[in-house]
Protein backbone atom coordinates (compact mmCIF):
# COMPACT_ATOMS: atom_id res chain seq x y z
CA UNK A 1 0.00 0.00 0.00
CA UNK A 2 0.80 3.73 -0.72
CA UNK A 3 1.50 5.94 2.13
CA UNK A 4 1.37 9.12 -0.81
CA UNK A 5 -1.86 11.14 -0.42
CA UNK A 6 -4.47 10.74 -3.13
CA UNK A 7 -6.38 12.96 -5.38
CA UNK A 8 -9.80 13.07 -4.20
CA UNK A 9 -11.09 15.72 -5.36
CA UNK A 10 -15.14 16.44 -5.50
CA UNK A 11 -15.06 19.15 -7.68
CA UNK A 12 -11.21 19.03 -9.67
CA UNK A 13 -11.31 20.46 -13.68
CA UNK A 14 -9.69 17.54 -14.98
CA UNK A 15 -10.16 17.14 -18.34
CA UNK A 16 -7.73 14.44 -19.32
CA UNK A 17 -5.52 12.04 -18.15
CA UNK A 18 -3.21 9.79 -19.85
CA UNK A 19 -0.51 6.69 -19.27
CA UNK A 20 2.17 6.14 -21.83
CA UNK A 21 4.55 3.64 -22.06
CA UNK A 22 7.88 4.41 -25.05
CA UNK A 23 9.54 1.62 -26.50
CA UNK A 24 13.23 1.05 -27.28
CA UNK A 25 12.67 1.51 -30.64
CA UNK A 26 10.25 2.03 -33.49
CA UNK A 27 8.20 -1.01 -34.73
CA UNK A 28 6.11 -1.31 -38.18
CA UNK A 29 2.63 -1.35 -37.51
CA UNK A 30 1.35 -4.24 -40.31
CA UNK A 31 -2.03 -4.24 -40.75
CA UNK A 32 -1.80 -8.12 -39.30
CA UNK A 33 -0.10 -6.54 -35.79
CA UNK A 34 -2.80 -4.09 -35.27
CA UNK A 35 -5.33 -6.78 -36.16
CA UNK A 36 -3.67 -9.31 -33.80
CA UNK A 37 -3.88 -6.44 -30.63
CA UNK A 38 -7.08 -6.00 -31.76
CA UNK A 39 -8.45 -9.47 -31.08
CA UNK A 40 -6.67 -9.60 -28.09
CA UNK A 41 -8.60 -6.53 -26.61
CA UNK A 42 -11.76 -6.84 -28.73
CA UNK A 43 -13.64 -7.90 -24.80
CA UNK A 44 -12.42 -4.62 -23.75
CA UNK A 45 -12.03 -2.11 -26.90
CA UNK A 46 -14.17 -3.44 -29.43
CA UNK A 47 -13.53 -0.50 -31.80
CA UNK A 48 -10.33 0.08 -34.08
CA UNK A 49 -9.65 2.80 -36.07
CA UNK A 50 -6.46 4.66 -37.54
CA UNK A 51 -4.63 7.44 -35.67
CA UNK A 52 -5.63 10.97 -36.81
CA UNK A 53 -2.68 12.62 -34.66
CA UNK A 54 1.10 11.19 -33.75
CA UNK A 55 1.47 11.02 -30.22
CA UNK A 56 4.61 12.74 -28.42
CA UNK A 57 7.34 9.97 -27.92
CA UNK A 58 8.41 10.94 -24.26
CA UNK A 59 11.76 10.00 -23.56
CA UNK A 60 13.31 9.51 -27.36
CA UNK A 61 14.25 11.66 -30.41
CA UNK A 62 13.15 11.55 -33.44
CA UNK A 63 12.91 8.49 -35.39
CA UNK A 64 11.97 7.01 -38.83
CA UNK A 65 8.89 4.70 -38.71
CA UNK A 66 8.76 2.74 -41.81
CA UNK A 67 5.49 3.68 -44.17
CA UNK A 68 3.69 2.56 -47.26
CA UNK A 69 1.11 0.54 -48.25
CA UNK A 70 1.59 -2.56 -45.73
CA UNK A 71 2.12 -0.18 -42.87
CA UNK A 72 -0.26 2.08 -40.64
CA UNK A 73 1.07 5.28 -39.30
CA UNK A 74 -1.28 4.02 -35.42
CA UNK A 75 -4.38 3.01 -34.45
CA UNK A 76 -6.83 3.55 -31.97
CA UNK A 77 -8.61 1.40 -29.99
CA UNK A 78 -12.05 2.69 -28.72
CA UNK A 79 -15.59 1.24 -27.66
CA UNK A 80 -14.26 1.28 -23.38
CA UNK A 81 -17.34 1.56 -20.38
CA UNK A 82 -15.34 3.97 -18.84
CA UNK A 83 -14.54 6.18 -22.09
CA UNK A 84 -10.83 5.52 -22.25
CA UNK A 85 -9.17 5.10 -25.87
CA UNK A 86 -6.07 3.18 -26.56
CA UNK A 87 -3.29 5.09 -28.93
CA UNK A 88 -0.93 2.37 -30.75
CA UNK A 89 1.72 3.90 -32.64
CA UNK A 90 5.42 2.59 -33.81
CA UNK A 91 7.14 3.76 -30.67
CA UNK A 92 4.48 4.60 -27.98
CA UNK A 93 1.33 3.02 -26.54
CA UNK A 94 -0.84 5.73 -24.24
CA UNK A 95 -3.88 5.03 -22.35
CA UNK A 96 -6.29 8.23 -22.38
CA UNK A 97 -9.55 9.47 -20.58
CA UNK A 98 -10.75 12.73 -22.24
CA UNK A 99 -13.54 14.77 -20.81
CA UNK A 100 -16.21 15.62 -23.04
CA UNK A 101 -18.58 18.59 -23.23
CA UNK A 102 -21.41 16.61 -22.54
CA UNK A 103 -24.04 16.18 -19.38
CA UNK A 104 -23.67 12.69 -19.88
CA UNK A 105 -20.12 12.68 -19.51
CA UNK A 106 -18.27 9.80 -18.16
CA UNK A 107 -16.48 10.49 -15.04
CA UNK A 108 -12.64 9.77 -14.53
CA UNK A 109 -12.20 6.17 -14.40
CA UNK A 110 -9.30 6.53 -11.93
CA UNK A 111 -5.53 5.91 -12.42
CA UNK A 112 -6.57 2.13 -12.16
CA UNK A 113 -8.37 1.42 -15.20
CA UNK A 114 -5.47 3.49 -16.77
CA UNK A 115 -3.07 1.55 -15.88
CA UNK A 116 -4.37 -1.69 -16.54
CA UNK A 117 -5.77 -0.66 -19.78
CA UNK A 118 -1.77 0.46 -20.73
CA UNK A 119 -0.67 -2.95 -19.18
CA UNK A 120 -3.25 -4.62 -21.30
CA UNK A 121 -2.17 -3.17 -24.77
CA UNK A 122 1.39 -3.84 -24.04
CA UNK A 123 0.88 -7.13 -23.44
CA UNK A 124 -1.02 -7.61 -26.42
CA UNK A 125 1.79 -5.76 -28.56
CA UNK A 126 4.45 -8.31 -27.11
CA UNK A 127 2.15 -10.82 -27.97
CA UNK A 128 1.58 -9.61 -31.46
CA UNK A 129 5.54 -8.63 -31.82
CA UNK A 130 6.93 -11.91 -30.73
CA UNK A 131 10.82 -12.20 -30.81
CA UNK A 132 10.70 -8.71 -32.38
CA UNK A 133 8.77 -6.31 -29.22
CA UNK A 134 11.21 -3.61 -28.35
CA UNK A 135 10.70 -3.22 -25.15
CA UNK A 136 9.97 -0.21 -22.72
CA UNK A 137 12.41 2.66 -22.30
CA UNK A 138 10.00 5.11 -20.50
CA UNK A 139 6.50 5.33 -18.60
CA UNK A 140 5.30 8.77 -18.24
CA UNK A 141 2.08 10.31 -16.74
CA UNK A 142 0.24 13.30 -17.53
CA UNK A 143 -2.61 15.18 -16.46
CA UNK A 144 -4.48 18.33 -17.95
CA UNK A 145 -7.10 20.69 -15.90
CA UNK A 146 -8.95 23.75 -17.14
CA UNK A 147 -9.26 26.38 -14.67
CA UNK A 148 -12.20 28.99 -15.73
CA UNK A 149 -10.75 32.68 -14.89
CA UNK A 150 -12.50 35.62 -15.26
CA UNK A 151 -9.14 37.45 -13.77
CA UNK A 152 -6.09 36.59 -15.90
CA UNK A 153 -4.05 38.73 -13.51
CA UNK A 154 -4.97 36.97 -10.28
CA UNK A 155 -4.45 32.98 -11.60
CA UNK A 156 -1.29 32.44 -9.69
CA UNK A 157 -1.80 34.19 -6.34
CA UNK A 158 -5.57 32.34 -6.08
CA UNK A 159 -4.40 28.39 -7.39
CA UNK A 160 -0.84 28.28 -6.54
CA UNK A 161 1.29 28.00 -3.50
CA UNK A 162 3.26 30.86 -3.18
CA UNK A 163 6.70 28.89 -3.04
CA UNK A 164 5.86 27.82 -6.67
CA UNK A 165 4.80 31.07 -8.39
CA UNK A 166 7.55 33.26 -9.79
CA UNK A 167 7.70 36.21 -7.83
CA UNK A 168 8.54 38.75 -10.87
CA UNK A 169 4.94 37.66 -12.37
CA UNK A 170 3.23 38.98 -9.18
CA UNK A 171 2.00 42.17 -11.01
CA UNK A 172 1.50 41.20 -14.00
CA UNK A 173 -1.44 42.33 -15.59
CA UNK A 174 -2.34 38.95 -17.38
CA UNK A 175 -0.94 35.64 -17.67
CA UNK A 176 -0.09 34.53 -20.75
CA UNK A 177 1.96 30.97 -20.02
CA UNK A 178 4.40 29.75 -17.55
CA UNK A 179 6.36 26.61 -17.81
CA UNK A 180 9.07 24.33 -15.80
CA UNK A 181 10.67 21.15 -16.25
CA UNK A 182 13.07 19.39 -13.75
CA UNK A 183 14.35 16.00 -13.06
CA UNK A 184 14.33 14.98 -9.11
CA UNK A 185 16.63 13.04 -7.30
CA UNK A 186 14.87 9.72 -7.73
CA UNK A 187 15.99 10.72 -11.83
CA UNK A 188 12.13 11.19 -12.71
CA UNK A 189 11.45 13.92 -15.00
CA UNK A 190 9.06 16.30 -13.79
CA UNK A 191 7.28 19.33 -16.08
CA UNK A 192 3.68 21.52 -15.64
CA UNK A 193 2.80 24.31 -17.88
CA UNK A 194 0.03 26.62 -17.54
CA UNK A 195 -1.09 28.84 -20.28
CA UNK A 196 -3.88 30.43 -21.90
CA UNK A 197 -6.45 28.42 -23.43
CA UNK A 198 -10.01 27.87 -24.01
CA UNK A 199 -12.61 24.85 -23.58
CA UNK A 200 -16.06 23.26 -24.44
CA UNK A 201 -17.99 22.62 -21.64
CA UNK A 202 -21.42 21.73 -20.88
CA UNK A 203 -22.18 25.40 -20.04
CA UNK A 204 -20.85 26.96 -23.02
CA UNK A 205 -17.26 27.84 -24.47
CA UNK A 206 -15.42 29.42 -21.47
CA UNK A 207 -11.86 31.41 -20.89
CA UNK A 208 -9.62 30.16 -18.73
CA UNK A 209 -5.87 28.14 -18.30
CA UNK A 210 -5.07 24.74 -19.32
CA UNK A 211 -2.57 23.21 -15.92
CA UNK A 212 -0.56 20.23 -17.23
CA UNK A 213 1.78 18.46 -15.22
CA UNK A 214 3.46 15.62 -16.10
CA UNK A 215 6.68 13.03 -14.72
CA UNK A 216 8.60 10.19 -16.58
CA UNK A 217 10.69 7.51 -15.79
CA UNK A 218 13.65 6.09 -17.95
CA UNK A 219 13.77 2.39 -17.47
CA UNK A 220 16.78 1.22 -16.42
CA UNK A 221 17.67 -2.70 -14.87
CA UNK A 222 16.80 -2.44 -11.83
CA UNK A 223 13.64 -0.71 -12.19
CA UNK A 224 10.86 -3.05 -13.76
CA UNK A 225 8.20 -1.16 -16.33
CA UNK A 226 5.04 -1.62 -13.74
CA UNK A 227 6.94 -0.42 -10.63
CA UNK A 228 8.54 2.38 -12.52
CA UNK A 229 4.93 3.60 -13.31
CA UNK A 230 3.64 3.69 -9.72
CA UNK A 231 6.61 5.53 -8.83
CA UNK A 232 5.58 8.29 -11.74
CA UNK A 233 1.84 8.10 -10.34
CA UNK A 234 3.04 8.61 -6.85
CA UNK A 235 5.39 11.22 -7.56
CA UNK A 236 2.88 13.43 -9.53
CA UNK A 237 -0.05 13.15 -6.25
CA UNK A 238 2.54 14.95 -4.18
CA UNK A 239 3.34 17.61 -6.68
CA UNK A 240 0.36 18.53 -7.22
CA UNK A 241 -0.72 18.89 -3.63
CA UNK A 242 2.39 20.48 -3.40
CA UNK A 243 2.04 23.04 -6.39
CA UNK A 244 -2.11 24.37 -5.84
CA UNK A 245 -2.74 26.76 -3.19
CA UNK A 246 -5.29 26.37 0.08
CA UNK A 247 -8.07 28.40 -1.55
CA UNK A 248 -7.58 25.80 -5.05
CA UNK A 249 -7.62 22.91 -2.70
CA UNK A 250 -11.18 24.25 -0.66
CA UNK A 251 -12.63 25.17 -4.01
CA UNK A 252 -12.00 21.74 -5.93
CA UNK A 253 -13.41 20.26 -2.97
CA UNK A 254 -10.07 17.95 -1.98
CA UNK A 255 -10.16 15.28 0.54
CA UNK A 256 -7.05 13.81 2.13
CA UNK A 257 -6.54 9.80 1.59
CA UNK A 258 -4.29 7.10 1.28
CA UNK A 259 -4.02 5.20 -1.82
CA UNK A 260 -4.26 1.30 -2.37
Amino acid sequence: MSTNPGLEFDNLPLVEAAVRASFNGPSALTYSLINAIATTLKSSFPQLTESKQFEAVPGAGQFQAEIGPAYLPGAVYAGHTSGITLSVQPQVIVARWVKHPSLNEQKYPRFGELRRALWNAVEAFRKASGNEFPGIAVVNMSYVNFIPASDPSAVLKTYFAEKTRLGAMDSARQVRKLEAAWSNDDNLDVRFSLEQATAKLPAGVEQGYRLTTAAGLRMVESVDAKAGLEVVHDTLQTFFLELISQQAKDEWQYREVVNE
